[in-house]
């Protein structure tokens, strides 16, 4: 939904914005409800030569300044259907995950030299993206997902009412996991970390998973619900499911943890940090973006439960150098994540003035 954020903020700016994507998606339903047009041409349904035709048509009808796409799959029909329409529409993608495909083949070459820009959510997956793309390093920027920071502000919760709903009273420390419940996300090392913590650390801890798996992996969260029963956690350890609430749960933690093993960027994580909170995260991929270990958190091994709770009980034990790493944690993401500095960048890339540094 990040595409809807950047595009919402771009319409308060005076841009004229419309989104083409699947009807009848989430995307489509929420984009409307927000007042943003979409166009319906894409979908399982349509053959790739009524797909090129019809966008064909589309940008003969609508001088586009710029076309925007955030799955590179879709170049297949965007690039050709630019060209039958004789569109001189600057095109940019934007890469959210990393590929350990290459693409320089001929036809590859032919999709990517359309493109005036790509944008890499993370220094991670712009590694990538110059690994396996034919495109020019001069072409390739940073350009994270933005954070809303009039949404995520810790002044617009009561951390003492959040508290009540979830039943922690306030002289709780409470250590929160908002994640999707999905291998890789390190659900199995949180667990793991407030066992430890629960049994040595003499702390007057509980510990909540914010998030549900998706519909593929239901046996996963099964598995990952038995594990807290199997290790003894009981009511050490809430489960709340998905929640639409997160900034206001946000305000009720005192530490976040990130234990993923591998993340393209780490929404989550900064999301958190614009709340305010302090983290620790595995020292990994595209949290090193985000977290600045010492300063706005604690930077840990992946897989390693051992650290992840020596990591929160630091955190933990310490209410000064939690109000420190909250503090600096969200001067980071305002400087450099907030939506606003994220659509300021992207406008100038759009008007060809790629900022400097």
């Amino acid at each position: 939904m990040q595409a809807l954020a950047a595009s919402a903020e771009l319409v308060k700016r005076g841009h004229d914005v419309a989104l083409l994507c699947v009807p009848g998606s989430t995307l489509s339903r929420e984009a409307s409800a927000a007042g943003i047009p979409t166009i319906g041409l894409l979908g399982e349904d349509r053959s790739a030569f009524n797909t090129i035709k019809g966008l064909s048509r589309l940008f003969r009808s609508y001088a586009y300044d710029v076309v925007h796409t955030h799955l590179s799959h879709d170049l297949w029909w965007i690039v050709p259907a630019l060209k039958l329409a004789s569109s001189d529409s600057k095109l940019f993608l934007t890469k959210h995950m990393a590929s350990g495909v290459k693409k320089t083949d001929p036809l590859h070459r032919f999709l990517y030299a359309r493109l005036q820009g790509t944008f890499a959510i993370s220094n991670y997956i712009r590694g990538s993206v110059l690994n396996t793309c034919p495109v020019p390093e001069s072409e390739v920027y940073i350009l994270p997902p933005g954070i809303p920071m009039d949404k995520f502000d810790p002044a617009l919760y009561s951390r003492t009412e959040i508290r009540r709903s979830l039943g922690i009273p306030d002289d709780v420390i409470l250590i929160g996991m908002v994640a999707r419940i999905s291998p890789g996300k390190g659900h199995e090392e949180f667990l793991m970390a407030a066992k430890s913590l629960t049994q040595s650390s003499g702390l007057n801890l509980r510990f909540v998973v914010v998030g549900t798996s998706s519909s593929s992996e239901r046996s996963y969260e099964t598995g990952i619900k038995r594990m807290a029963g199997e290790l003894g956690l009981g009511e050490s350890v809430d489960f709340t499911g998905f929640r639409r609430d997160v900034p206001a749960l946000l305000s009720a933690f005192d530490v976040l943890a990130f234990p993923s093993h591998e993340e393209s960027f780490g929404l989550g994580l900064a999301e958190a940090m614009a709340m305010e909170l302090p983290v620790v995260a595995s020292k990994s991929a595209g949290v090193l973006d985000i977290v600045v270990d010492g300063e706005t958190g604690v930077l840990i091994q992946p897989k390693d439960y051992r650290s992840l709770a020596a990591g929160i009980g630091k955190l933990a034990r310490d209410p000064g150098l939690r109000r420190s790493y909250g503090t600096a944690g969200r001067n980071r993401v305002e400087r450099l994540f907030s939506l606003k500095s994220v659509v300021d960048r992207l406008e100038s890339y759009y008007a060809g003035t790629p900022p400097r540094g």
